[in-house]
């Protein structure tokens, strides 16, 4: 553990994904990433919104048993006994957390659009765009399981790490922290989707929005209109002095 901690290199972590392309198809939107750890099959757990410890490690353990991610390095103490190659699993590490980074960003950017889409589907006022929302809505949760299940992923294998890397326990824990916030906001976002009602709800979160938005700016006129009255009689008084 001594030669670990004088040779470990810190995980670089960013929260900053690409804006998403300006048109994807929706072949372009499904379409997996390339030898990656993504799954449809970890849906979340209605009850706690969370996939499964359980499920998680043995997903692990297939991709690792597929050659997707890479076996942990070891060396042999003393001949006898074997442990985890420190050395070699740190950097190890850092390129295969920039790998599920890359990945990450990958569905995020999909799913974006998709979101997007949908909304702009399910508040049209054309009827022929119903069908449209109702498809999108369905690559939307896709992808939203798809970008989910890489972050639980990453999720699981940094809490993995944190006994064997405690000189990068304060980034993983910030790594975790910025997870854990997406987590919430996809899970929010995956539950909202798989209302039943969801297409017609987001059309009268619409229109809420668009009522509150005409009365805030009705307001904000009227304020600047009194201010403009009160800058004219101010000049007209100087003037006139």
């Amino acid at each position: 553990m001594s030669t670990y901690t004088q040779t470990a290199v810190p995980l670089s972590v960013s929260d900053v994904c690409t804006p998403p392309e300006n048109y994807y198809t929706n072949t372009d939107l499904l379409a997996m990433f390339p030898n990656g750890i993504a799954s449809d099959d970890l849906v979340p757990d209605p009850s706690t919104g969370r996939i499964p410890v359980a499920r998680l490690q043995s997903k692990v353990q297939t991709l690792v048993s597929s050659g997707v991610m890479p076996t942990r390095p070891t060396v042999k103490v003393d001949n006898t006994v074997t442990e985890t190659d420190m050395n070699k699993l740190v950097p190890q590490d850092a390129r295969l957390f920039t790998n599920f980074r890359n990945e990450y960003c990958y569905y995020e950017q999909r799913y974006r659009y998709a979101l997007k889409q949908f909304l702009a589907l399910a508040t049209s006022r054309n009827q022929g765009d119903d069908n449209k929302a109702t498809e999108m809505l369905q690559i939307t949760k896709t992808l939203n399981v798809r970008t989910n299940s890489v972050l639980e992923i990453m999720n699981y294998l940094a809490q993995d790490r944190v006994v064997e890397a405690n000189t990068n326990k304060v980034q993983i824990d910030k790594f975790n922290d910025s997870i854990n916030k997406k987590l919430t906001n996809l899970n929010n976002q995956y539950a909202y989707l798989n209302k039943e009602n969801v297409i017609v709800n987001t059309q009268k979160a619409s229109v809420s929005y668009a009522a509150e938005k005409n009365t805030y700016t009705t307001n904000q006129i009227s304020i600047w209109a009194a201010l403009n009255v009160v800058a004219l009689a101010t000049i007209f008084y100087v003037y006139r002095s």
